[in-house]
């Protein structure tokens, strides 16, 4: 075992994100539930156009909407490489998505994720990954942002770490009298962007595109 590793033992299974899954997806039931639904609008599940109507809705759903709960954040991420440097790591416009759990429509953006490290480094397509697996679930943008953050230090072993998703919340969008631009921006802080005021304005700097002075 490396001095890595007895530092820092083999991550539990995290359990703490999004709404929680008491069972499997079942995907028998949920094509039945979609071709219910069809019904209930009026509409023959085996109409012209809508034969395979509730196998593509389940796709969908099973692996990209809810797809985040077949994933551990810990397992996404990864251990990450040792390295000293201690500088800022900026990832902008990552995209998101996630399911409203009121209305049971999907909300998308973008995240910004910033973190220090804290003696490793991650590649960034593995805090791509990091944030699918956090956002693809029944979850809210604001606990989407926090859990982010949190698991940055949790599983990464950052010093500090921010997150500020932007996004469309289509349940808002639907909603009466909308102009249809709104938009939704959330951040959340962790670790030493809580307590040093500079990095959350470098943060800020960086993500909006202008060089922090």
């Amino acid at each position: 075992m490396s001095h890595f590793d007895e530092q820092h033992p083999p991550h539990a299974p995290c359990t703490g994100v999004g709404i929680p899954r008491s069972g499997s997806f079942d995907p028998a039931a949920f094509e039945r539930a979609v071709n219910d639904l069809l019904a209930a609008c009026g509409i023959a599940p085996d109409a012209t156009h809508m034969g395979r109507t509730a196998t593509r809705v389940r796709e969908l759903w099973q692996r990209r909407l809810l797809g985040g709960y077949e994933l551990d954040p810990a397992e996404a991420l990864g251990d990450g490489f040792p390295d000293e440097r201690s500088d800022m790591v900026v990832i902008r416009g990552i995209a998101v998505h996630g399911v409203c759990p009121h209305h049971l429509v999907p909300f998308r953006g973008v995240a910004h994720v910033a973190y220090l490290p804290g003696g490793r480094l991650h590649g960034f397509g593995r805090i791509a990954r990091l944030v699918d697996a956090i956002g693809h679930r029944f979850t809210y943008q604001e606990w989407m942002t926090r859990d982010i953050a949190d698991a940055l230090l949790q599983h990464g072993h950052a010093r500090g770490a921010a997150c500020i998703i932007e996004a469309e919340q289509l349940c808002l969008l639907l909603g009466e009298d909308r102009r249809g631009d709104e938009r939704v921006v959330t951040q959340a802080f962790a670790g030493e962007f809580e307590t040093r005021e500079h990095l959350r304005s470098e943060f800020l700097h960086a993500v909006s595109g202008r060089s922090a002075r």
